[in-house]
């Protein structure tokens, strides 16, 4: 295993959970689970988690309302009501995104990062509702802080998540499935390496990677394409020597 797999000793810190302005309906279900309930009205959807609630207009989010946090204050009894009310509690603080990789949802948003970073993209093809090796790869690799202080000086990260059992806007549907046919995606996980330009360079391999457990073989296979990438010039194997 190479010298890259001594980066993964190295400690493991904990992530927490937030929500951003923008994020799509997916990325807000792979950080804090299915809501407990959901309303929609219009082109807007309301998805109610304990201790909060998201707001969506045309599946993006528009609105963030309480911590998130997982544990909500238990509600009062209505009886209470007429009780002098309690001196103010500070606001909580504000949610911090964990410190692991940022996928983008949309190709265009990741070619722009891409050409104003100078970096290539990392194009993550997934099913993350019915593919249990796509759904390996987004627990063990895709949020993994290692994962992240490794490629991320390198990479702009998109994910293309072709759903099958879970609902989502019409036109996130008719994204996903376009993309996917753009880049000929028939097997998932597919990883591949592009330019700014959205032009494919080289398609990760795993298959010919030995030893180590599934994120290491994972990382050094998506190394293999980075440095076969290296400077954004098209990669005619996936395999480095050095």
């Amino acid at each position: 295993m190479r010298s890259i797999l001594f980066v993964l000793l190295c400690t493991f810190s904990l992530v927490g959970k937030a929500v951003e302005l923008g994020d799509s309906r997916a990325e807000v279900l792979a950080e804090l689970g299915e809501p407990q309930s959901t309303v929609a009205a219009g082109n807007r959807e309301f998805l109610n988690f304990v201790g909060g609630r998201i707001v969506l207009t045309a599946g993006k989010v528009s609105e963030v309302q309480g911590p998130l946090s997982g544990e909500a204050d238990a509600a009062e009894p209505e009886s209470r009501a007429s009780v002098a009310p309690a001196s103010p509690r500070p606001p909580p603080p504000p949610a911090v995104r964990h410190r692991g990789v940022r996928w983008l949802t949309d190709i265009d948003h990741a070619k722009a990062e891409a050409a104003k970073s100078g970096k290539r993209i990392l194009a993550l093809f997934t099913g993350s509702d019915w593919c249990p090796p796509c759904q390996k790869f987004e627990a063990e690799v895709a949020k993994d802080q290692q994962f992240a202080e490794i490629f991320s000086s390198s990479f702009v990260f998109f994910k293309n998540d072709w759903l099958r059992n879970t609902p989502q806007p019409p036109a996130i549907t008719a994204q996903a499935d376009r993309v996917r046919r753009e880049y000929g995606i028939s097997q998932y996980p597919t990883l591949i390496i592009l330019n700014a330009q959205g032009e494919a360079l080289d398609e990760v391999d795993w298959s010919s990677v030995r030893g180590g457990s599934f994120k290491e073989i994972m990382i050094e296979a998506i190394d293999d394409s980075r440095q076969a990438t290296a400077g954004g010039k098209k990669a005619s194997s996936s395999w480095w020597p050095f």
